[in-house]
């Protein structure tokens, strides 16, 4: 039975990218892969543009953006950070990348498929296809072998680069957890995050493709104001979604089975009274126009029967004849549309999800197992992740350099 440097069970981001670094360092390995094709999920990230990182090169402002575990990625990034993923594409890949608004970086050609196919055609003859580990035996405190459909395969080190459980019809099941349970591993639950939300109003379908942009959302907790993100959002048939929502989702994973509360508010650079004078021009100078007719100066048309209804307002009442407790019913609810979440999209939508390895099992240093000595982890298969934006590639990318170079 031919023996490899290494072999690297899963053929996703992480272990695409190990996969590189493996041969720049002349190794003999073979990546594992059960899809039909690599890069399955890689090749539907950033609505199938690749958002490959996050263009903010201050090792400490990189960190201080992970707020699930992420002091145990201040190695990672150090040893290789944004500006090494950046380079890593243009002058390893042949790939010319472009920053565009908050920091996010594509490439050139907005093509995912380009990145997968570029490692592809890197890897190809050191990739192996539909096959699927059934069993990962060990000796001892190492792994002996990688039981498959197929055959047995052995090595000198292994990496497991399975990903979590989101977006399974990509091929991420979670089975990487099984394994390195299997292993003696401690795994974390398990939770989706960086997903939508549903709503119980009904007028969310109404909506539906609307995006909003520079408004303020609040998470709502016994009562009170939980947490709270900027930036815009999307309706969606039952309910919310967008980057505001989708980075909330990551402090929500226990509150879907008795609901809570959000609020939008539609102008948060503008405090209420400011508004309320503003809203009271409005109507003032409009004189007999109809209030349907005249919102559209503050909101989208499509938003304008909604705030309307919330309102209590009848959409043909003239302007100057709406009273001063019909113009604060209106203000409020420019400074706060309430929406009661009862769910979320699932693990189908979900970009990432809580939970798995325990990071305390692993070496920060070099993503080495501290119970199988021939053992790493890679990316989402780690109880870590970021926020929207190209961050969860980066450890995708940094994680993988390290556990490489440990070897």
């Amino acid at each position: 039975m031919k023996k490899y440097d290494l072999i690297i069970i899963g053929g996703g981001a992480s272990g695409l990218m190990a996969g590189i670094f493996a041969k720049d360092r002349g190794l003999n390995f073979l990546i594992i892969e059960k899809n039909d094709r690599v890069g399955m999920k890689l090749g539907i990230t950033g609505k199938g543009r690749c958002n490959i990182t996050n263009y903010i090169t201050d090792l400490d402002d990189l960190v201080n953006k992970y707020t699930h575990n992420g002091k145990f990625l201040y190695h990672a990034f150090n040893e290789f950070g944004v500006q090494n993923t950046f380079d890593f594409f243009e002058k390893r890949l042949n790939i010319p990348l472009k920053v565009e608004r908050g920091k996010r970086v594509f490439p050139k050609s907005e093509k995912s498929l380009d990145i997968v196919n570029a490692f592809y055609n890197e890897l190809k003859e050191n990739i192996l296809l539909e096959t699927t580990v059934k069993e990962i035996k060990k000796e001892g405190n190492r792994i002996s072998e990688v039981v498959t459909d197929k055959r047995e395969y052995i090595a000198d080190h292994y990496i497991l680069a399975t990903g979590g459980k989101t977006y399974p019809v990509t091929g991420s099941t979670g089975d990487g957890y099984t394994f390195a349970e299997s292993l003696g591993h401690t795994l974390h639950p398990t939770y989706p995050v960086l997903l939508g939300f549903k709503c119980k109003e009904s007028f969310v379908k109404d909506l539906a493709g609307l995006s909003l942009k520079f408004v303020n959302v609040s998470v709502f907790r016994d009562g009170k104001v939980y947490k709270e993100a900027f930036g815009s959002m999307l309706f969606t048939h039952d309910g919310i979604s967008g980057p505001t929502i989708l980075n909330l989702s990551q402090y929500t994973s226990d509150m879907y089975e008795e609901g809570f509360e959000v609020s939008i508010d539609l102008k948060p650079r503008v405090e209420f009274s400011e508004l309320d004078g503003r809203v009271n021009e409005l109507l003032r100078d409009s004189g007999g126009i109809q209030i349907k007719n005249v919102l559209g100066y503050l909101m989208p048309k499509s938003l304008i029967p909604v705030v309307l209804e919330l309102s209590l307002l009848i959409p043909e009442r003239e302007c100057c004849h709406i009273t001063r407790e019909e113009r604060l019913r209106l203000v409020n609810v420019l400074k706060g549309i309430s929406l009661r979440v009862y769910g979320h999209e699932g693990w189908e939508r979900a970009v990432v999800n809580t939970g798995g390895v325990d990071i305390k099992e692993v070496d920060p240093n070099t993503m080495g197992s501290k119970i199988i000595k021939n053992l790493s982890f890679t990316g989402d298969v780690l109880d870590v992740f970021g926020p929207t934006g190209g961050f969860n590639l980066q450890i995708a990318w940094s994680s993988s350099f390290i556990a490489v170079e440990g070897l």
